[in-house]
């Protein structure tokens, strides 16, 4: 009897593994006249997603390059598509170097138009998270998405990234819009 209920759970496990991986995978690329970006993340559990993602821009007159890590909660809401949780990024640019943890997320609602979403997204990094020259950090956005297929949109909006290094003004990285696909697996 033992073996049988050890055996019914091991398989219910499974299926439940199977069945949450089943999209679990998504890539984006985006792209805008100074820069571009890539992201990709992987569902770790039925409501959690991991990612990484790396973006680099010449929008302030100087070259930026930003590596991230994200680990992001996504309730099951039946109207919003809303994520949060926190992100460190490593900052490498020409005002200095440094990296930190920004707490922040996203809400995208449906419209009257069949197949689109908009809304947008945030994350703030606080002084007392960062490390380096970094000492507060903003990247906030707009956005809307038109789902192509299933389990691919493309999207467009606008960006604003701004960041304040030890020693320097608050400096603008980058900002404008933004055009970008993402495709999940």
């Amino acid at each position: 009897m033992l073996k049988k209920s050890a055996a019914l759970l091991a398989s219910t496990a499974a299926l439940f593994a199977f069945s949450q991986s089943a999209l679990a995978l998504s890539v984006s690329a985006n792209a805008h006249q100074d820069g571009y970006g890539v992201q990709a993340s992987q569902s770790i559990l039925p409501t959690v997603r991991a990612g990484a993602g790396y973006f680099t821009s010449d929008d302030s007159g100087h070259h930026a390059d930003i590596y991230s890590g994200s680990l992001m909660f996504s309730p099951p809401l039946p109207v919003a598509d809303v994520d949060v949780g926190a992100r460190y990024q490593y900052q490498d640019t020409y005002y200095g170097d440094g990296g930190g943890v920004g707490i922040g997320g996203s809400v995208f609602v449906p419209t009257p138009v069949p197949l689109l979403r908009v809304g947008g997204y945030g994350f703030y990094t606080p002084e007392g998270l960062t490390h380096g020259s970094l000492k507060e950090s903003y990247d906030y956005g707009a956005e809307a998405r038109i789902r192509l297929t299933s389990h691919t949109y493309a999207f467009g909006g606008y960006r604003y990234y701004r960041t304040q290094f030890d020693h320097q003004s608050t400096r603008t990285l980058d900002r404008g819009t933004v055009f970008g696909i993402s495709v999940g697996f």
